[in-house]
């Protein structure tokens, strides 16, 4: 199979070192739900909506025609390594039925790991960081609280 004895220990370790090299990017943390909506055009008026009411800037990532939205990168600089931040948010549906709509909302966090210029956003050295869950089910609750529409208005006292 292999030429020489060295091929077969470089391919050897190379294989050895594979696992090693797996990325160390966090396992993404989705907050899940139902909603309804009338039209997939409400649902993304709405989803753009929660998303810039919860303080992240809207993006270019409106995609209806596979019911994902993406926000664009909300940056937290701070003046020591480790402390600064950036999210991002992502809204996935998928249709269960008519008018009902299953949600995943995930917050995609980063921490700025550069120690020279940490204010400075173009020398930003960004790491995975675990998902934000609070923030994402903030975002949920502004989606769910847009197209709520079972208000029941009694009579005037």
């Amino acid at each position: 199979m292999f030429k020489t004895p060295a091929t077969a220990l470089f391919a050897s370790l190379i294989l050895c070192l594979a696992p090693a090299c797996k990325s160390n990017e966090p396992e993404p943390k989705w907050v899940k739900n139902q909603v309804g909506a009338e039209s997939d055009r409400l649902l993304m008026d709405v989803t753009a909506l929660a998303i810039q009411k919860s303080g992240f800037p809207v993006g270019s990532g409106i995609d209806p025609g596979a019911l994902v939205v993406s926000s664009g990168w909300q940056n937290s600089l701070a003046p020591f390594r480790d402390k600064g931040w950036r999210e991002q948010c992502e809204v996935r549906y998928e249709r269960i039925g008519p008018r009902r709509y299953s949600v995943s909302i995930r917050v995609r966090r980063e921490k700025n790991d550069d120690i020279l210029r940490p204010l400075d956003l173009t020398y930003a050295q960004w790491i995975p960081d675990p998902d934000d869950t609070d923030r994402a089910r903030n975002v949920m609750q502004h989606i769910r609280s847009l197209l709520d529409t079972d208000v029941d208005v009694g009579k005037k006292p």
